[in-house]
């Protein structure tokens, strides 16, 4: 695996599930990595995790659907640490979204998901983008989802936050290329976290399992070093991709 030291990782959705992992991850190959979420303590919980661990690691506190807390936040890191070299899209609007059908979804949960999902991946990159472009480098990782190809029904709001998550990437992957920018994406399957079964009914998590080729559920462990794989060495020729982590179960051409 590439080293990632004197790095600098910004991982958002981080004080749990899959972002914590992707946070646990980075911070093992040797990149300093900021906690960023929008509780506190489990921001610091991770934080203290990976410096116990002998990591180097901070946490940063704010609103993803706020657009001054992610450029006051992505400001701070590259004040303190000189620089902001990765940047993991991680959180969403996920535990808390209800699952219903078109006309009955709610018009407050449907806009809280544009909110989080499209603006709030929006507004990281607006905000670190300039800083990579002075850099030179930089290496964004926006996470999507596999639910774009499975078209869940009762799911209309995620799955559409996800997909316009994508085509967000493509369009930033040809603008921030001439500058030394790599823009992707990954879009997981079902992945066992406490997220995943709050949010996903039983018998959607069943049919998962079922329907995939590897006939398992997905592990954050499963994920992140494809995530990683996005921000090395290996990928720097690699450009607007979505790489599905699923299991086999959705195979796009």
């Amino acid at each position: 695996m590439s080293d990632f030291t004197g790095r600098v990782a910004v991982v958002t959705g981080a004080g749990n599930g899959i972002g914590a992992e992707y946070a646990r991850h980075f911070a093992g190959r040797g990149a300093h990595v900021v906690v960023a979420d929008i509780d506190a303590a489990a921001a610091a919980a991770v934080t203290k995790e990976i410096v116990e661990s002998g990591g180097t690691a901070s946490t940063s506190v704010f609103d993803i659907a706020d657009a001054q807390a992610c450029a006051a936040g992505v400001d701070a890191v590259v004040a303190g640490q000189g620089s902001i070299d990765f940047l993991i899209n991680n959180a969403a609007l996920y535990r808390n979204r209800s699952f219903d059908i078109a006309e009955n979804i709610g018009l407050d949960m449907w806009q809280r998901n544009i909110d989080i999902n499209i603006s709030g991946t929006y507004y990281m990159c607006r905000a670190a983008i300039p800083h990579m472009k002075r850099q030179g480098f930089g290496r964004i990782v926006n996470q999507s989802s596999a639910s774009i190809y499975a078209t869940v029904p009762g799911s209309l709001h995620y799955s559409m936050s996800k997909a316009a998550v994508v085509t967000m990437t493509k369009t930033l992957a040809r603008e921030l290329g001439p500058f030394g920018i790599t823009v992707n994406a990954v879009a997981p399957g079902v992945i066992d976290t406490e997220a995943t079964l709050a949010a996903v009914p039983a018998e959607v998590l069943r049919k998962g399992v079922a329907g995939a080729p590897l006939g398992r559920v997905g592990h954050p462990e499963d994920v992140s070093p494809v995530v990683g794989f996005l921000c090395s060495a290996g990928a720097g020729y690699m450009t607007g991709q979505v790489l599905v982590v699923d299991g086999g179960i959705n195979m796009p051409g």
